[in-house]
């Protein structure tokens, strides 16, 4: 009955005759978080970043210990020119001696960046006979194009960060190709944006970890060291500095993700890479000092200034003679003028003048003198001055050619940009001499609002009514009385100064007047000179070409470095 059987096998069913579908693995597509921090742990881990971060941080360490005794040597000398130039001020009899310094204290954030501190002048001479247009200082020919500077934050973050920066992107692409990863990745739904940002971010997060350590330990160590006190302003301009820290490293970030983008092999890619380092931060600051002076005329422009300062002198000698100096008598033509006058402890120049035991003639000669005197000196004062401004206003032209020429280089850039925010650059040394020279107008002012020019105290400590005359001291008689007698002054001077008991009084009269300090002027009301540094506005402002500069750029490089991996190769 085999026809009647219905065999079935259990095993035989409808799906297992239908051949399986094939299935596809599961696959978890990276996002942009996790090849950030994939990217971080992969630049941390390696030798170059470990070698990198410890050779800043030692460095960091070391120039802010050594910025630190720097700057507080530079305080000291501060202080010390302070108490110096109060005491010279406590102990001005007259007027015409009265001669105030004004000096800028040192920048605490120097520390951070030298700049041309310490390289231009810091005090600046108030006086009659002279409109300063420069500080004294150290004359290293045009200060402003030195390019000699000793290690700190910025040149460690400019040189030593900025070639790390290249290191971490210069194989981002073209060593992921070479491992054949880039194939792989691209082969998921990763857009190459994402893996573009990715690298970027996570190299530049990766590298703003020792460039914070090194800033925290160079702040730390300038608060144990350095005496400083810093306010609201030092706080905002130190986070300003790290700043351009920041977008100057994702600049040389950018700059080695784009020859790694334009490259097949991460060999050829370092190649390049380091000659950009080095070209930013050797030759393009080296240049922009060098063609400025090597193309220019400073050296006939400097001679050309001092021809028209010689003519000055002669025009000002002239004009000096037209004026009768009571000071200045022909001996053989007027011996009698001798009587009238007065004994000199000190005589600078033409306005210059501290005498006593004179007569009230003499001394009336010497206010009508000394009146017509110090507006023509102030006169030739201020044409020199306007002569020596030329010759400066061609070194800043110099100065300002270098500027641009430092955009070929970002290091250049970033460096001239913390200038500006350490306080250490020439504008703000242009803005010191600007309030030396407004101090000076002040200070003018108050000689004049009291008619110091014509006074007696211009020149002398004697009372209005007049001390004795040297005649009365040496004679006991006017000097009127002497001039009647006919004798010769110079023989009646010789006697007295051999008369031993007659000197010796008259010395006794000197020494005990030296130590009268009732004679000294009363300065309460004089001017102060107060320093404020360049509000961080105003900083802004003036480095606004450079903080532009680096954020276009760094917009621009993305932006490039996109469109070229768009169309890279990945195979």
């Amino acid at each position: 009955m085999a026809g009647n059987l219905d065999i079935k096998d259990p095993e035989v069913t409808r799906e297992s005759r239908t051949p399986p579908r094939a299935t596809s693995p599961r696959v978890e597509h990276p996002r942009l978080g996790t090849l950030i921090v994939k990217e971080v742990h992969d630049l941390v881990l390696t030798l170059r970043f470990t070698l990198g971060t410890a050779l800043v941080l030692v460095l960091a360490v070391l120039a802010a210990y050594i910025g630190s005794l720097d700057y507080n040597a530079r305080l000291d000398s501060y202080d010390t020119k302070l108490k110096l130039n109060q005491g010279d001020l406590s102990r001005v009899a007259v007027y015409s001696f009265l001669r105030p310094t004004v000096v800028r204290p040192p920048e605490p954030l120097s520390v951070i960046d030298h700049g041309l501190e310490g390289r231009l002048g810091t005090d600046v001479n108030i006086g009659m006979d002279e409109e300063q247009t420069e500080a004294r200082g150290e004359n290293r020919g045009n200060e402003y194009l030195s390019i000699f500077s000793e290690i700190d934050l910025t040149v460690i973050a400019g040189v030593i960060l900025g070639l790390l920066a290249l290191l971490f992107t210069f194989d981002a692409v073209s060593g992921e190709r070479e491992a054949g990863t880039l194939k792989l990745m691209m082969s998921f739904s990763l857009s190459r944006s994402e893996f573009l940002l990715g690298k970027y971010l996570g190299a530049w997060l990766a590298l703003m970890l020792p460039t914070a350590v090194a800033c925290l330990l160079s702040l730390t160590v300038m608060g144990t060291v350095a005496h400083v006190h810093f306010g609201g302003q030092e706080f905002l301009r130190i986070a300003l500095i790290f700043a351009s820290y920041a977008v100057y490293l994702s600049l040389m970030l950018l700059i080695g993700l784009l020859t790694s983008s334009f490259v097949q092999r991460s060999s050829i890619a370092l190649v390049f890479a380091t000659f950009i380092w080095f070209f930013s931060v050797a030759v393009v600051p080296n240049m922009a000092t060098m063609i400025p002076d090597f193309v220019g005329k400073r050296a006939q422009v400097y001679d050309a200034t001092n021809q028209q300062l010689v003519q000055i002198e002669k025009q000002a000698e002239n004009a000096g003679k037209q004026l009768k100096d009571p000071r200045n008598f022909d001996e053989k033509m007027e011996p009698m003028a001798l009587y009238h006058y007065a004994i000199n402890n000190n005589n600078d120049g033409w306005v210059g003048l501290d005498c006593h035991f004179g007569d009230a003639q003499y001394y009336d000669s010497l206010s009508k003198y000394f009146g017509e005197a110090i507006p023509l000196v102030m006169k030739f004062a201020s044409r020199r001055a306007d002569v020596w401004r030329e010759y400066l206003r061609y070194r800043a032209r110099q100065a300002t050619w270098a500027r641009e020429l430092a955009f070929l280089s970002p290091t250049a850039v970033m460096e001239n940009l913390v200038k500006f925010l350490s306080g250490t650059s020439a504008a703000d040394y242009s803005h010191f001499m600007e309030l030396a020279a407004q101090y000076r107008n002040s200070f003018i002012a108050n000689l004049q609002s009291k008619n110091a020019f014509t006074s007696w105290r211009w020149f002398t400590t004697d009372p209005d009514d007049g001390d004795p005359p040297w005649t009365i001291l040496a004679t006991g008689k006017t000097p009127d009385e002497m001039v009647a007698t006919g004798r010769d002054p110079m023989e009646i001077l010789n006697t007295w100064s051999k008369d031993k008991d007659s000197w010796a009084k008259f010395i006794k009269i000197e020494m005990d007047r030296e130590k009268n300090s009732s004679r000294y002027l009363s300065l309460r009301d004089l001017p102060a000179f107060t320093y404020a540094r360049l509000e961080t506005a105003a900083i802004l402002v003036q480095a606004a070409p450079e903080i532009g500069y680096l954020l276009l750029l760094n917009l621009i490089l993305f932006l490039v470095a996109y469109v070229r991996f768009v169309r890279y190769d990945v195979r």
